[in-house]
Formats: C-alpha cells, structure tokens, sequence
C-alpha cells in the first residue's frame, strides 16, 4: 500500500511545483517623476551628468579645461512628467542649483545639482616677497602682477584677495577689459603671471598675505606683502574755472596721502593754489580772485616726493 502512495505524492508535488512556476510577479512600476537623463554641451560634445536616485543628486563632473562659466544642460524627465521650473544656464560654481520633476499623478521629486570642476592642483602661488625682503605694493596701483599655477588664461576666472591680520578677504580689482594672464615658462616649469590688478584705493597701510582662487582651488602665501602709499597720480582733467571759484582733481590710481601743495607759475613767480581740502581720492583746490585771466600749467607736492609738473590746463577765466 505504502509503495503505491509514494508515485502519487511525488506526481502531485512535480505538478504543483510546475504551476507555482507559470506564476508571474508584477515588478512595482517605477516612479514617472525621475530626471532621466542630464547632458551639458560642451566644445567637442557632451557631458552626462550622473543621477544617483537613492539620494536624489545629479553629479556633473566638468574638466577645468572647458574654461566654462555657465553650464547650458538638456533635461530629460520622465515621460508624462515635467519639470517645475525651465532648465536654465546654471553657474559653474552654483551649490544651491535643485530641480524639481511632477509625474503625471502630481508626485513630485526633487534633485540636488553638484558640479564637481577637475582641476590640476594644489595651487601654487609664487611668493612675491622673499625671506629678507617684504615686497611693498601702492595703495591704489593698478599695475600689480601675481604669478602661479592658474591653468587658465582668463583674469576672469582668478580672484585676488589680500588677507591682513583679521583674516577678512579684500578683492583686488581684476578687469576683463585691462587685466591680462600670460604663460611663462621658469625653472618650476609652466607658470601663469596676471597682470594689471589694482590694490583697493581705501585699504590700510599695512602687511597683508596673498589669497588666489582659481574655480575651486586656493593657495595662499606664506609671506606677506606690505601695503605702501606711493607717488599719488591724478587723473587728467581739463580745468575751467572762474576766479575766486574752487575745482576739484581726483585719483583712480595711487591715492593722495600728505598733499602740501599746488601751483602755478604767475608773471615768473610761484603762487600757490589754496588745498580746501582733499581725501584719497579727491581734493578741493581754489582759485585766488587775484590770479589774472589765463591757461596755467599745475604743479603738485607730495610729502615724500619731489614735485611733478602736471600736463593737463588750468584755465582761469573772469570771475
């Protein structure tokens, strides 16, 4: 009886274990609120960001060599799904950039953009001042150079600060239309020297360390540089004024520090303009009611320099 039993069971068992096996399982559909794809056009194609679904991010990785400010993306989202707000150009150095997607059934699902710059560091900048010497740089001067490793050619994209001893950042003037980045070649090996910055016009006469940064990368100087009033330079300026009046001169440069005196050469003898009153930047002057009707060549005085012959008139007319 028991040898009979044994065939039917294991019959049984082989047809149930076949019919479990035509089951299917239904995979859950996934969500239709997901970014899908993320591109940035670049110079020689594209760059795919990396969407990383558990934790929401979008990666962006961008080598430094594309010298991009902005990145232009194109968006895919899911189908039947759209985007909250329009794809828009997303600075380069943006953290705060997120995206949020709405599925067709209203769920939504918010990305966090990082765009990670690949850059060749650390960053090195070569000391301007040595062990024995502090390089003094002018108040105000616009002719300043700072050489490093910056891999770039744009001044754009190099930002200069001198830090004092409050550590507090003071950018230094970097122009688009004056500045310019030139490669060099030293014994270190390739080196890029900006030039033509310009120290702040309403710092401190004081010592200062050299802070660059390149996108992501900084460097610092480990020496610092001292901060100098040098020979002030006034702007030209065509001068027209009555008798009696006053006029004013100013500086976009090295700023006025200690200003004795300006004058003129009336019938062969010195006479002086009276200073009213002046600032870094800007000085008052008058004219004397008793200097007669004519065009005056200025001379200036500052404490510390010799005198300097300007080469823009003063024309004094009738009061």
């Amino acid at each position: 009886m028991k040898s009979k039993l044994v065939p039917i069971l294991c019959c049984l068992l082989i047809t149930s274990v076949f019919t479990a096996c035509k089951k299917t399982v239904d995979l859950p559909e996934l969500p239709n609120n997901r970014i899908t794809e993320y591109k940035v056009p670049v110079s020689d194609g594209t760059i795919s960001g990396v969407i990383d679904e558990s934790d929401k991010t979008i990666t962006v990785y961008l080598p430094f060599y594309y010298q991009l400010d902005v990145i232009d993306p194109q968006i895919t989202v899911s189908s039947g799904a759209k985007l909250n707000t329009e794809a828009a150009p997303v600075d380069v150095m943006s953290e705060t950039t997120t995206y949020t997607v709405t599925g067709n059934n209203n769920s939504t699902s918010t990305y966090k953009l990082k765009i990670e710059i690949q850059q060749l560091g650390p960053l090195v900048i070569v000391e301007p001042s040595t062990a024995t010497t502090t390089t003094g740089w002018a108040i105000g001067s616009k002719t300043i150079s700072i050489q490093g490793n910056f891999n770039t050619t744009d001044p754009t994209k190099i930002k200069v600060f001198l830090v004092g001893s409050d550590l507090v950042e003071h950018a230094l003037i970097v122009s688009g239309q004056t500045s310019t980045v030139t490669p060099v070649i030293l014994a270190t090996g390739k080196t890029y020297t900006l030039s033509n910055i310009q120290i702040p016009q309403n710092l401190a006469d004081a010592d200062y360390k050299v802070r660059v940064k390149v996108l992501r990368l900084n460097g610092e100087t480990t020496r610092p540089i001292k901060l100098v009033f040098g020979r002030p330079v006034i702007d030209y300026k065509v001068i027209t004024a009555k008798q009696g009046e006053t006029f004013t001169i100013s500086t976009s440069g090295e700023v006025f520090n200690n200003f004795q005196e300006l004058s003129i050469m009336v019938g062969g003898q010195k006479t002086l303009l009276p200073i009213v009153s002046y600032t870094r930047t800007e000085a008052t002057i008058r004219i004397p009611e008793s200097i007669p009707v004519g065009t005056y060549t200025p001379t200036v005085l500052f404490q510390g320099w010799s005198a300097s012959t300007l080469n823009w008139p003063i024309n004094v007319t009738a009061k």
